[in-house]
């Protein structure tokens, strides 16, 4: 494991550079928002604190995750990537329509950006929406390097809104996610939470009786298989989720307005997990997906696959709210809150704000 590794972590850090640690277990950090049309961003190995535990990330700017870009529709960008390493980087724009050289995809568009060295990115904002970066090179964006990206449309608005707020789901291990990818290749039911072994078939026989258990193991024989997971990797054994960075621990509040329309920008940034969304109590309006606008739709929940984003119109009432990111197999979840700003004194589930 990383955190097992500190000689490793050491060597991974470039030169000059400090060990700066960001805690996903408390609701101090905030998501840099960066805006305009001229972005420096620093990449780094830093250490990080998830779930009480300690590991090495990539990160940018200091950021988990990195720091949103907010753009404007029609202009030109200038991307400055300092590549503060001792190993080389590359950002990819998720999404955006950008010249071939500008995709940010090593060994396809460019040679990728060298150790302790820097690539500027230069391209014409086409399009307008919601969208999110992420490096391209090994397993860094596994390890942090993802973030948002939220382009203004020129002209109006199409929805108006009072509030405008991302959530940048992902997925997070203390594993060495190389050793993670050759545990899988070498044995894919490692993580599998229904794998029938010793202990699983004394909660068999308590739950049933000893010839139920047995007809069921004799039934997986007799097809050579054994029950499975929805996913490969789960909650259970190997993912904590992460909503803009931090664990339900942290108990992020987001303050907003009651009666007041907010639009929330969902991105599952995660390595390999897909969500159930919802926020009990209210109806979410679909009204982009992908960037792309939409006819509205209102609805309960979604599922947000791997890469994919939604923008949805909420309107907060003066209660409390929880925004509910859940595995598709229900092995774990990552939360948020809204408040409204007057309530917000007297709400007890709410600890940090933003």
């Amino acid at each position: 494991m990383l955190s097992t590794l500190p000689s490793i972590a050491n060597s991974a850090l470039g030169k000059g550079q400090q060990n700066v640690a960001v805690n996903s277990d408390k609701a101090d950090h905030i998501v840099p928002i960066l805006t305009g049309n001229e972005f420096d961003l620093y990449v780094s190995k830093k250490p990080i604190t998830v779930n009480g535990k300690s590991s090495i990330a990539t990160l940018i700017n200091d950021s988990l995750p990195a720091p949103t870009l907010k753009m404007q529709e029609g202009e030109t960008v200038t991307i400055r990537v300092h590549n503060q390493m001792n190993e080389s980087t590359s950002i990819h724009w998720h999404g955006l329509l950008v010249p071939f050289e500008m995709d940010g995809v090593p060994g396809i568009s460019f040679d990728g950006i060298p150790a302790n060295s820097t690539f500027t990115y230069k391209f014409k904002l086409k399009q307008s929406g919601t969208y999110w970066y992420h490096s391209h090179s090994g397993f860094q964006e596994q390890t942090g390097m993802r973030g948002a990206i939220v382009i203004e449309p020129k002209g109006r608005e199409r929805h108006p809104v009072a509030e405008d707020h991302v959530i940048l789901l992902s997925d997070w291990t203390h594993r060495d996610p190389h050793n993670l990818l050759k545990l899988l290749k070498q044995r894919a039911d490692f993580d599998n939470y229904h794998l029938p072994d010793f202990k699983k078939l004394l909660s068999d026989i308590a739950a049933t009786d000893l010839e139920a258990a047995y007809d069921k193991r004799k039934m997986w024989n007799q097809m050579r298989m054994m029950p499975t997971d929805f996913t490969d990797l789960s909650g259970e054994k190997t993912f904590t989720y992460l909503m803009n960075g931090k664990t339900t621990a942290a108990n992020w509040t987001q303050l907003v307005k009651a009666g007041q329309p907010v639009k929330l920008r969902f991105i599952n940034a995660s390595a390999q997990t897909i969500f159930d969304v919802r926020i009990p109590g209210l109806k979410m309006t679909v009204v982009a997906t992908d960037g792309i606008d939409v006819a509205p739709v209102a609805i309960d929940d979604f599922r947000i696959g791997v890469a994919e984003t939604y923008d949805v119109i909420v309107t907060p009432t003066q209660d409390a709210h929880t925004i509910f990111a859940q595995n598709i197999d229900r092995s774990g979840l990552c939360r948020d809150h809204a408040c409204d700003q007057e309530r917000r004194s007297s709400c007890d589930t709410c600890d940090g704000q933003g």
